[in-house]
This record gives C-alpha cells, sequence and structure tokens, in this order.
C-alpha cells in the first residue's frame, strides 16, 4: 500500500531532522580537539598567525581591522592543523565524533582547494547563513549561528584579511559516511529550521545602554561566540539560549556561569584581566583547557577597551541558572557545607561529571582518602587538582566555605566507622599529609636533588645538615629563606604543612623518628 503524500513528506521531514542533529552534536568535538605547535606562558601547545604584506593607506587599514576581527573570531583554532605541521588557515584539523572523523576546510585563497573563487558575498552568506556557495549548508558545528549577528564591514574586512594571508594548496579530507553523501547537506535545512531561523536576527543596538555596552554585547553574541561554550546545549545540539551563558560541561572541562550571577564576586577589571593574563578570578589559579586555547588564539588580542566592553556587558546579563543554583546571601550555620555544596560542588559531584567521586560512595571517598588524607583532599578543593578547577569554580566561595562543603560531602558519602578510621590516628594524618605535600610540591626538586636541592633518601647530606643547624633551624630556614624558596616554594601551603612535608623528607633521609616533633 502506497503511504500518502503527507506521511512520506513527514518521514523526510524526520530524516532531515535525525541528519541535522548527527550533525550538530559534533559540535563540542569539532570546538575543543587541541591544536598545537607554539608553547606560550597560557600551557600547552597553539598554532600561529601568519606574516601579512598589509600594504598602505586604506587597504592596509581595512587588512589590519579584517585581522583584528578574525583573531576575535578565533578562525584559526578550527582551522589549522599546527600539530602535524600544517599551515595556518589550511584546514585539515582532525576532529574524533561519534559518526566518525571529521576535518575543518581550507580557508586560505587558494583557487583550487581554498575559497579563492569566492566572492565577497558569497563570504558574507556563508559566515551569516551557514550557505555553501556549491550548494547546501554547512554543519552546525561552524557557529554561523552566532556569525549571524556580525555587520557587512566587518565581515568584509575578515574577506580582507583572509585574501592577503598566504595562500596554501591543500586538499580538503573528504567527510564520513553519511555526511560526505550528495544531498547531505541539505538536509540541513531542517536543522535551521527549527533551531537557526526561529533565533536569527542581526545585532540590536540598545539604545538605552552605554557605547560600551552595546560594543560588548556585540563582541561576545557574535565574533566571540561565548555561548558557543558557555550556554547548555538541548538534546538535538542547539543553545539552550532562556540559560543563556549560565555554564554547560565542555571537553571535560566546566565553562563557568558568566553571567552577573557567575561573576557576582569580581571586579570590571578582575574580568578583563582573564582574557589577557590568562588566570582565574580570586586569583583561583591559571586558566585550563579549552579556555586557555580561547585566551591564546584570540582573546589576548583584544585591545583593553574590548575586554572591558565585554566585562561591562556580562555583569548585566541576567537569565536564570538551570540548576536553581544561586549566590550564598545568607550561610545557615547548621546548613552551611550543604548550601556551599548545593551551589558550587553538586553539579559535578551529583552525577559523577568529569570523573568527579559521587556524593553517596562512600567507598570511593574512603579509599580516596586513605590515599591522601581529608587534609590534602581539602587543599586539592580549594586549590584546584586535575579536573578539579579551584574552589569548584566557585568564584564566591571562601577557604572555609570549601572545607564546610567537603565536610558535607564526607558526612553525607562515609559511614561513622570510616570517618572514625580516618581521624582516629593524627600521627599516621600527619605523617600522610607530609608525603602528599612532598609529592606534589618539593618532589620537584628534591626527589632528583635539582638546582642544588638535598636528594630525598641521601642520608650523608641530610645527617650534615641537621648537624649543622638541626631541625628547628631547618624548619626556619625552610618557612623563611633566603637559602631556600620561602614557605617551601609552595604559594597554596600553610606554615604546618610545609614542616610536615620538611619531616617526611628528614624521615626517609635519617634513621630518626620525628613524628612527635
Amino acid at each position: 500500500m502506497k503511504r500518502s503524500s503527507a506521511a512520506r513528506r513527514l518521514s523526510i521531514l524526520r530524516k532531515i531532522v535525525l541528519l541535522g542533529v548527527a550533525c550538530s552534536i559534533t559540535a563540542n568535538a569539532w570546538a575543543f580537539y587541541p591544536k598545537s605547535k607554539e608553547e606560550s606562558l597560557f600551557g600547552g601547545m597553539y598554532p600561529t598567525y601568519p606574516d601579512v604584506d598589509y600594504g598602505t593607506g586604506d587597504e592596509a587599514a581595512l587588512i589590519r581591522k579584517g585581522e583584528y576581527l578574525a583573531k576575535i573570531g578565533d578562525c584559526i583554532a578550527c582551522h589549522t592543523d599546527a600539530e602535524h605541521g600544517g599551515k595556518a588557515f589550511a584546514g585539515g584539523l582532525s576532529i574524533n565524533t561519534p559518526f566518525g572523523t571529521f576535518y575543518s576546510p581550507n580557508i586560505t585563497f587558494d583557487k583550487e582547494y581554498g575559497i579563492g573563487t569566492w566572492t565577497e558575498q558569497e563570504f558574507i552568506e556563508a559566515m551569516r547563513d551557514g550557505k555553501r556557495p556549491a550548494g547546501g549548508f554547512y554543519f552546525p558545528v561552524f557557529p554561523y549561528i552566532y556569525f549571524s549577528k556580525v555587520s557587512d564591514d566587518d565581515l568584509s574586512a575578515i574577506y580582507a584579511y583572509l585574501k592577503h594571508i598566504p595562500s596554501v594548496n591543500q586538499k580538503n579530507r573528504d567527510l564520513p559516511f553519511p555526511f560526505n553523501v550528495p544531498g547531505a547537506r541539505y538536509a540541513l535545512f531542517g536543522w535551521n529550521l527549527l533551531f537557526f531561523y526561529p533565533e536569527k536576527e542581526p545585532f540590536q543596538h540598545d539604545p538605552e545602554r552605554s557605547k560600551e555596552w552595546n560594543r560588548g554585547a556585540y563582541l561576545v553574541q557574535g565574533l566571540g561566540h561565548c555561548s558557543m561554550c558557555h550556554t547548555p546545549l538541548n538534546p538535538l545540539g542547539a543553545p539552550k539560549n532562556k540559560y543563556y551563558l549560565t555554564g554547560t560541561f565542555i571537553d571535560g572541562y566546566w565553562a563557568p556561569n558568566i553571567t552577573k550571577y557567575g561573576l557576582k564576586s569580581a571586579s570590571l577589571k578582575e574580568v578583563a584581566d582573564v582574557f589577557s593574563e590568562n588566570e582565574l578570578i580570586n586569583q583561583a589559579g591559571t586558566v585550563q583547557g579549552p579556555m586557555a586555547e580561547v585566551n591564546h588564539d584570540s582573546l589576548q588580542y583584544l585591545t583593553a577597551s574590548d575586554r572591558m566592553a565585554i566585562a561591562v556587558y556580562l555583569k548585566t546579563v541576567a537569565t536564570p541558572d538551570p540548576r536553581g543554583v544561586s549566590p550564598i546571601e545568607y550561610r545557615d550555620p547548621e546548613k552551611w557545607g550543604k548550601q556551599v555544596y548545593v551551589k558550587a560542588c553538586s553539579t559535578c559531584h551529583k552525577q559523577g561529571e568529569v570523573g568527579a567521586p559521587v556524593i553517596g560512595d562512600g567507598h570511593n571517598w574512603y579509599l580516596r582518602l586513605q590515599e591522601v588524607g581529608v587534609h590534602a583532599l581539602y587543599r586539592h578543593a580549594i586549590n584546584g587538582y586535575n579536573s578539579m578547577p579551584p574552589k569548584g569554580a566557585c568564584v564566591t566561595c571562601s577557604d572555609d566555605d570549601v572545607i564546610a562543603a567537603v565536610d558535607y560531602l564526607l558526612d553525607a558519602s562515609l559511614s561513622r566507622a570510616q570517618w572514625h578510621d580516618l581521624k582516629a590516628d593524627t600521627i599516621k594524618q600527619a605523617a600522610l599529609d607530609g608525603k602528599v605535600i612532598y609529592q606534589e610540591n618539593c618532589a620537584v626538586c628534591h626527589a632528583e636533588g635539582k638546582l642544588g636541592a638535598p636528594k630525598t633518601g641521601d642520608k650523608k647530606v641530610w645527617s650534615a645538615i641537621l648537624q649543622k643547624d638541626g631541625l628547628d633551624r631547618l624548619m626556619a630556614n625552610t618557612i623563611n629563606g633566603p637559602h631556600h624558596p620561602k614557605n617551601g616554594g609552595c604559594k597554596h601551603c600553610s606554615t604546618q604543612e610545609v614542616i610536615a612535608a620538611l619531616k617526611y623528607m628528614v624521615e626517609q633521609s635519617t634513621e630518626g623518628d620525628y613524628s612527635l616533633w
């Protein structure tokens, strides 16, 4: 029996939507694949921008403007396979996805494989509408849904810049099945129909706001495409705009809430400095993961006025948090730890995101604590460790807040017998703390005797030191300097923790028992 035309149209629409969904879900893998070659203070390895012959006069000004805008858009990140020696903007970056391996295209002005045959209008349509000059649409991993807000003048400047960078005759690699099937790109019309066209509109200048605020909004919503990382996605891979910039997980990292609520404790200057200094707010450590890449490839090049404009705009965004989390305005002494846990820790520890131990999993917590001890856990939670961001990415939390939250997590996870076992032997706990602190900090020099540091385990050297100075003076020198970095060279360690690490080294290097010292 033949199906009705309406049923056939419905079936086709479903296939279109499903194919569009499959394309869109690859966005996270595309946006955050590691790119390398240049090492810097940002940590990691990144691509470098090519030299450009700017010429003179008005053309030079236009090309320089386009270069600045291309840096804001972070085009080099996805369109350069620097890890394998690829040339800037020549594409070929591999992106592993559940649907196969994708490769970014060549966007130099090579006439055979790049965009050298494109007209300026075709370039603008590709950027703003996701339309390919050859027909069909680009996959939504290309952030045209954000670039649609960029002005004609700015897109023309980027076109002029790309036209003057070195062209590279590098063939684009084929897409995996089924995305390489003829007509597959036309199927993306269904995804656009559902998620792009209803939201598409040019940037709206707000006459009630300052020029600085409008500039910040234009950069964040458009070329900066901050929402691509900081806004949760729906099951079909489209941004949940009602939760605009409230944070989400990206490539094993938490992209934090950057609305006025998430940035409440930070000044405008502190927000702006994150981009240029690559340091987290509240001196919570170095920016890591995808944001470090964005800072290196893009945001470090912003002018001071543009950095401040972004900060001004972000500090006014007031979308609700989907997790129902709000800043702690009042701390109930009896519920303090739980309040902080719900606000800052539950995002990861409730479901075990990015490998975080789940609240209530007593066996897992107990094994971890047997290895490092309770005090080391406090230190890791405050300063950050592995995928754990400093203070759980809570910019409004004090050290005491974090400790209270850790205590709540442990109380909700460990049995009374496990708690008692962990806290009972204070001497054993102190020794364990010293070992962990040594391994995390002191071992960098003392394990191999680098920079003249006495090697741990060298009994002859340590005995001579103790005979000359005694343990009390050795401790004072370690904490105060000048012949040793102050506080043992550990920025985050307390004096007692430095002493514990020193006692551990002495015990490993002599026959004495200093546990009661």
